[in-house]
């Protein structure tokens, strides 16, 4: 059976997580871009673009530019190309249980 994320989740889900990495990188800019939402650790420097936040039919994505580098001990991290690596979530307390506020300090101080 495939997962799929409730749409009253999908808005809550996306609501948790731009408070979450505004609360993270209080500098940082939100940008509607490529059907979702990219994020910028400084505001207007776009080589700072560091995470998105996308909505598909089945789950919302955290989606990290430089996932291989973050440390992933809970092997929560998804993905097998070069840089960028993901975590689906179908669920409001899949933010939380797939640690994505520690995945956001790890992309904030790269």
């Amino acid at each position: 059976m495939t997962k799929k994320v409730d749409e009253n989740d999908k808005t809550q889900i996306v609501q948790q997580l731009q408070e979450m990495i505004l609360h993270v990188m209080p500098e940082a800019k939100l940008i509607n871009k490529y059907g979702g939402i990219v994020i910028e650790r400084i505001a207007g420097q776009t080589d700072t673009q560091c995470c998105g936040v996308f909505c598909y039919t089945n789950h919302i994505s955290l989606e990290f530019t430089q996932g291989d580098k973050l440390a992933d001990p809970e092997g929560v991290l998804e993905g097998i190309g070069k840089h960028r690596r993901h975590i689906k979530l179908y669920r409001v307390e899949d933010v939380e249980a797939k640690l994505s506020r520690e995945l956001l300090k790890q992309v904030r101080d790269l």
